[in-house]
């Protein structure tokens, strides 16, 4: 007589409450005219093409389409390549350059022929070599790789 062995599945489970359940790209309001965009986890030496859908309420009576990055201080990491209406939201296209393995934090102004301006806060968390692949947020796609030269952190000049 043959005993079957019980089957045993293993699964991950998360609850619903989880900020990261629908993998979106956080928008925070942190002032007037002010947010945070939060990307998540990216990796060293790549570049990304974000694509945020921005709610109503961003920019309210402001013309965005028509908006312009400013370069003071001049970004290092963000790029605008344009603001787009889409219905009842608002898309902010932007490349971002992961160049530093840890927490970067980059402002973008963009400003209207008005003067009227709306400022992002661009926060990402980056890996370094070797420490994994994140799962990209919906919206961020990566559109390049840096050449990575091996450098030996060693004095030593061989025989």
């Amino acid at each position: 007589m043959e005993i079957a062995e019980p089957h045993h599945e293993h699964h991950v489970h998360f609850s619903s409450s989880d900020d990261l359940a629908d993998n979106e790209i956080v928008v925070r309001h942190r002032n007037i005219n002010i947010y945070e965009i939060q990307l998540g986890f990216l990796q060293v030496n790549h570049t990304y093409e974000v694509v945020v859908r921005l709610g109503a309420n961003v920019g309210e009576g402001l013309d965005l389409e028509t908006f312009a990055q400013k370069e003071v201080p001049v970004p290092i990491h963000c790029k605008l390549l344009r603001i787009q209406r889409t219905g009842d939201s608002t898309l902010l296209i932007f490349n971002f350059k992961a160049m530093h393995d840890k927490v970067t934090r980059e402002k973008m102004v963009l400003a209207g022929t008005d003067d009227s301006s709306i400022q992002f806060e661009i926060v990402a968390r980056v890996l370094g070599r070797g420490k994994g692949t994140p799962m990209l947020r919906s919206g961020i796609k990566c559109i390049g790789v840096e050449p990575v030269e091996d450098t030996d952190d060693s004095d030593w000049q061989g025989f």
